[in-house]
């Protein structure tokens, strides 16, 4: 007997903590957005977050994610070093610091252990993920020197000079990243960076070369959505595939300051294919509405064809373009599902199963473009209901009203005693 009331004891104290938690849950969805308000200015736990992924790095966390994809110590270093580098944009107080922290990081994208999933005998150098994504880091740092540094825009146009030789050779604007694999989105990079290199220079030099790869990637566009592949023939870029998320939040991100109309026209098509909610919450399809398909190791697994790695990105990506409702929609129920925890110089999300998670976050929370001042943003920004939450909040219901219920027809029994199970 004693053993039966103690179970149900038990039981109603579950329901307690139950009720507890979806209560707090549905609170959190009202807590102060992780963005800024605009690009200028800095997001207030930034710095918090940051540190606690250099702690993570310090811990191999790197090497880690390198045992779950084939990316994943190039990635955790590269998102980093970028963080920075567009934190220092915000704030040019942070340039000493930010170019100190991107060196360390490129000094890992150059060691062995960084080179090491990518062939050795593709051009421009160990293929094009590789070499562009390092020298876009390179150009970013170039990017927030207050001095203009010879040496280091040498080494920044030899890398481009690489990039772009390569490019001029190929039969297509899509150079591949693995023997016979090309994704056109490893490609924007290596553009972004050669028209960094001309805005810092003034130069003009990759003009000619920017403006081919612009025409012949739009004459490759996947028929289904008007947008850029997420695949495409390593010969000449045709045989593309239907165009993802996971893809096109690195795309978009960096189209502003390549060609802003195309940018433009880019995001729009986007929006209107892949933005959607779950349970309410803003979020991005992983494939084109009316298209269904499977997760892989780029999205990650899928929930009802939600992809929750570009969900994240897309909230950097929602920024950039000024749709700022559907961004910060998105970090608030990042704050509320990942339960993050602050110490006195340290952020991270408690529910974070990966480190990687933590510092995509970050990159997500500090996008911008680095030139384009707002000639990319559609004409309208995407409309977000307020009442957004309160889907949220009615989905709780269900699972609020029976238990609580359930406690008050108890209470009403036997006010002043033990609970007991009716």
């Amino acid at each position: 007997m004693q053993m039966r009331s103690k179970f149900k004891n038990m039981c109603v104290a579950a329901w307690i903590i139950l009720i507890t938690v979806v209560v707090f849950l549905n609170v959190r969805l009202y807590t102060t957005s992780p963005l800024a308000a605009d690009i200028q200015q800095t997001p207030a736990t930034l710095r918090l977050q940051l540190n606690a992924n250099r702690t993570a790095l310090d811990s191999n966390a790197a090497s880690q994610m390198q045992q779950f994809f084939p990316e994943g110590y190039y990635f955790s270093y590269l998102f980093h070093g970028l963080t920075w580098v567009e934190l220092a944009m915000r704030d040019p107080k942070y340039s000493a610091e930010a170019i100190e922290q991107a060196e360390w990081c490129l000094t890992h994208l150059d060691s062995s252990q960084g080179k090491a999933p990518f062939p050795k005998h593709l051009p421009p150098n160990h293929g094009m993920f590789y070499s562009a994504w390092k020298c876009d880091l390179r150009a970013g740092m170039a990017t927030i020197r207050e001095d203009q540094d010879q040496g280091e825009m040498q080494r920044l146009r030899d890398e481009c000079d690489m990039l772009s030789d390569a490019i001029n050779k190929a039969s297509t604007p899509f150079l591949p990243s693995y023997t016979a694999s090309a994704w056109p989105c490893d490609s924007v990079p290596a553009i972004h960076a050669l028209s960094t290199y001309d805005r810092l220079s003034g130069e003009d030099r990759y003009e000619d070369v920017i403006a081919t790869w612009l025409t012949a990637a739009a004459q490759r566009l996947d028929p289904e959505t008007g947008l850029l592949p997420h695949t495409a023939n390593v010969i000449d870029g045709s045989d593309v595939s239907v165009a993802r998320a996971t893809s096109q939040v690195i795309i978009l991100r960096m189209l502003p300051d390549i060609d802003a109309n195309f940018a433009r026209d880019q995001y729009t098509l986007f929006r209107n294919r892949f933005f959607t909610t779950f349970l309410g919450a803003p979020c991005v399809l992983e494939y084109p509405s009316g298209i269904s398909g499977s997760g892989d190791v780029d999205s990650g697994p899928l929930i009802f064809g939600r992809s929750l790695s570009a969900t994240v990105l897309t909230m950097g990506v929602a920024q950039t373009y000024g749709d700022m409702d559907f961004a910060s929609a998105i970090g608030q129920a990042g704050e509320t599902v990942g339960l993050p925890w602050t110490s006195a110089d340290q952020k991270y999300y408690m529910t974070g199963i990966l480190p990687i998670g933590d510092i995509m976050v970050a990159y997500a929370h500090v996008a911008r473009p680095w030139f384009s001042t707002g000639q990319h943003h559609p004409e309208n920004p995407h409309p977000v209901a307020t009442s957004w939450r309160w889907r949220v909040h009615g989905l709780s219901l269900l699972v609020l009203l029976p238990l609580a219920w359930n406690l008050l027809c108890k209470w009403l029994r036997n006010p002043t005693g033990q609970l007991e199970a009716g």
